[in-house]
């Protein structure tokens, strides 16, 4: 299983620039199996990770089915993961891909509660 995380930030407050998005979907192509981890803080992509599962039975057409995904067309994708990304102030979204193909995308928030820091002597 290889892992892959690449420190990012963005200047725009809750848009992924479109160079980015290029980066993203590039990313998005070249993984077989696995998932694609878009990080946000306070309204800002700040980390990509890439976790990608190698099964010894795909290797030989893992090549074959690539090429052919490579032209599919990935814009309406794009369009989604700007729209979960739009309102994200703290969280991630994950991208899950099976045999070349996005199958899913999750999207899980964070909220951060000011008033419930320190109860008990902890932070939540």
């Amino acid at each position: 299983m290889a892992v892959r995380k690449i420190q990012i930030g963005t200047n725009s407050n809750s848009a992924i620039s479109q160079h980015l998005m290029e980066q993203i979907v590039d990313v998005l192509k070249t993984t077989f199996h696995g998932n694609v981890t878009l990080v946000t803080q306070n309204f800002r992509l700040v980390q990509i990770e890439r976790n990608e599962k190698i099964r010894p039975c795909d290797m030989i057409t893992r090549g074959q089915k690539l090429n052919v995904d490579k032209k599919s067309d990935y814009t309406q994708i794009g369009k989604k993961i700007q729209k979960e990304f739009g309102d994200l102030e703290y969280g991630q979204i994950v991208i899950v891909i099976k045999e070349g193909k996005i199958i899913q995308i999750e999207r899980t928030e964070k909220h951060r509660f000011q008033e419930f820091t320190g109860l008990d002597g902890e932070g939540i």
